[in-house]
């Protein structure tokens, strides 16, 4: 799964890459972006690409409860296209959700987590496939929220944890997943990533999603990682 991830790039950065037609507003750091809370997502209008904020844990339009998105912050790319609380999304509501790292938790002998920070080798800024959708609230309020979207892990990340979120790193494959109209060719599109990543321990200190720090994604010394 994907549970925690970063998005510190400069604001400009974020527009040069992802091609916004419109100006970031109220965009802070963050190294320690959790599941329910508002995350920077881009969609595709009839304007160009825009970033907005959303709702990590995405919430159906026919869920009686917004506290369903607490199950739903990943979608299994496997499946997606089948799962009455993704398939609408999928064809209809997809989106990028900008990041330049990950946490995973590595399961060590002793049965404790180890918390692994997950980056390109360069720390450029990625997208994580996602979807998204909007929900009316019984008393007239609008919610937007997202899920992110995994798949089985790659050869690297697999000593570490057996699926990731799927990654488009090109302009083309940004492209491709929000304006592709064939399923089959939005699938072919949710597969572990092949290009190359770091991967190191950090502190424990990212467990409590109220910390957000520089700190968090410095590497720790661990003999035998």
């Amino acid at each position: 799964m994907c549970g925690r991830f970063t998005l510190y790039v400069d604001s400009k950065k974020l527009n040069t890459v992802f091609h916004l037609t419109e100006n970031i507003f109220d965009y802070v750091p963050r190294f320690n972006i959790a599941p329910g809370q508002n995350i920077p997502v881009i969609t595709q209008g009839a304007g160009g690409r825009v970033l907005s904020y959303m709702k990590w844990g995405l919430v159906p339009p026919w869920a009686k409860d917004v506290k369903i998105g607490n199950r739903l912050i990943n979608a299994r790319a496997e499946t997606i296209d089948e799962k009455p609380a993704f398939k609408t999304s999928f064809r209809r509501r997809r989106c990028l959700i900008p990041a330049d790292g990950f946490y995973e938790w590595k399961k060590e002998s002793d049965g404790k987590k180890q918390p692994v920070y997950i980056s390109l080798p360069d720390r450029s800024v990625f997208a994580f496939a996602g979807i998204w959708a909007q929900w009316n609230s019984p008393e007239g309020n609008i919610i937007k929220s997202c899920s992110i979207i995994t798949t089985g892990a790659n050869e690297f990340i697999r000593r570490i944890h057996g699926r990731m979120p799927v990654i488009l790193d090109e302009s083309r494959l940004h492209q491709a997943w929000l304006e592709q109209d064939d399923a089959l060719e939005l699938k072919k599109l949710l597969r572990p990533y092949c290009g190359e990543l770091e991967a190191y321990p950090v502190s424990a200190a990212v467990n409590s999603a109220g910390y957000d720090s520089p700190h968090l994604i410095e590497k720790i010394d661990i003999p035998g990682f």
